[in-house]
């Protein structure tokens, strides 16, 4: 619910802040500051604030609420542009005089102010010429549509921007369940081979793998459905699976340093490191050469968490080298982006025999 709150408020609360300033410093202050320079009632301004006058101003610009709120706004999000076109026409030619005509006439009719009234009496003639002549109502028409308009195009463009934050969110999240489901049949039917492996030869280890495949099935099918993780059963997670890819591989050169202090109460986005790992698994020259090595180091504090990882690759020719990764690096990249914009850096270097991976991402905005 926290969460929602958030994500739905971040953008709104800004908006209605500068909505409620157009109100107050335009139609509050400068309405009413040109309603109390009218030199038909020149002693208007000498009675500050005169709290009738800002009620006044504020009655006249009511018009534009349903606008501005429901049906430009309607039509511009519809995209329906020929339509919003003649319908603005339309609504600012008649509902503004109209609108203002009434409010003259109540505040007129109910005002005992010997110094309001004659304002109130000269606005009403004014704007019964209007009604029955072929013009609009000009004295602040021009400045409304401009300071209202904006409050529209704002509110237009912050829902798009959400619903494109939302759409790239949800986009991301079936990636992450297509990478779950990827990580899910090659892993279990791979640890599970190596587990009966060790049950066949009677190795003593065999029920802590048993357990250690559970808990990183539990991880991936109940906590991994967040979109945040604690940092610390991420990190069992990717310990769990490299002792797991080492036992398969019991003459490969492994060094991977894993946190030596107690990890802090920080959360991440899950499986964010175990693509790179995987791919070391996967593509590393450990699979047909004894002597290839698979190095690395995890670094985690308060402020940031740095991932190195390099490890021996098979030489290739030019024509045999492709993208090493696929499709698992790049969701990476693309997660990356989107929840830890401008606070992660991530370098990828391959040569003939090495390939090298550098992450840092800063934890807290």
């Amino acid at each position: 619910m926290k969460k929602w709150y958030h994500q739905y408020f971040r953008g709104v609360k800004p908006l209605m802040t500068y909505e409620i300033l157009v109100w107050l410093v335009y139609v509050c202050i400068y309405k009413w500051a040109t309603f109390a320079e009218e030199t038909h009632v020149p002693r208007l301004r000498t009675n500050f604030p005169m709290p009738e006058l800002i009620l006044y101003a504020i009655g006249t610009t009511l018009y534009i609420i349903p606008y501005y709120r429901w049906i430009g706004a309607k039509l511009l999000e519809k995209r329906r542009f020929v339509w919003l076109f003649f319908v603005t026409i339309l609504y600012f030619w008649f509902v503004p005089k109209y609108c203002s005509y009434v409010v003259a006439s109540v505040f007129q009719a109910v005002s005992h102010n010997p110094l309001t009234i004659p304002f109130y009496n000269s606005q009403v003639r004014m704007f019964e010429r209007l009604i029955f002549a072929p013009q609009l109502q000009l004295q602040f028409l021009l400045t409304d549509m401009m300071a209202f308009f904006s409050v529209m195009f704002m509110r237009y463009a912050t829902q798009n921007e959400r619903k494109r934050s939302n759409l790239e969110k949800e986009h991301l999240a079936l990636q992450l369940d297509t990478l779950k489901a990827q990580l899910h049949p090659h892993f279990l039917f791979n640890t599970l081979n190596s587990i009966y492996g060790m049950s066949i030869t009677g190795a003593k280890d065999t029920p802590a793998y048993i357990l250690k495949l559970s808990d990183m099935m539990r991880y991936i099918l109940y906590d991994c459905r967040h979109h945040a993780v604690d940092l610390e059963k991420d990190i069992a997670f990717l310990d769990n699976y490299m002792q797991m890819e080492q036992k398969r591989y019991p003459a490969a050169h492994i060094d991977f340093q894993m946190p030596a202090t107690p990890i802090p109460a920080i959360s991440i986005a899950p499986l964010m490191l175990i693509p790179f790992m995987e791919n070391v698994f996967k593509h590393g020259a450990h699979r047909v050469v004894d002597d290839a090595f698979i190095r690395g180091e995890l670094v985690v504090n308060e402020e940031e968490l740095v991932f190195e990882l390099e490890n021996s690759v098979m030489p290739v020719t030019p024509m045999q080298r492709g993208p090493y990764g696929g499709v698992g690096i790049e969701n990476v990249k693309k997660r990356l982006a989107l929840y830890y914009p401008n606070r992660h850096r991530l370098q990828i270097e391959q040569t003939d025999t090495i390939y090298s991976v550098h992450l840092t991402i800063q934890l807290k905005a």
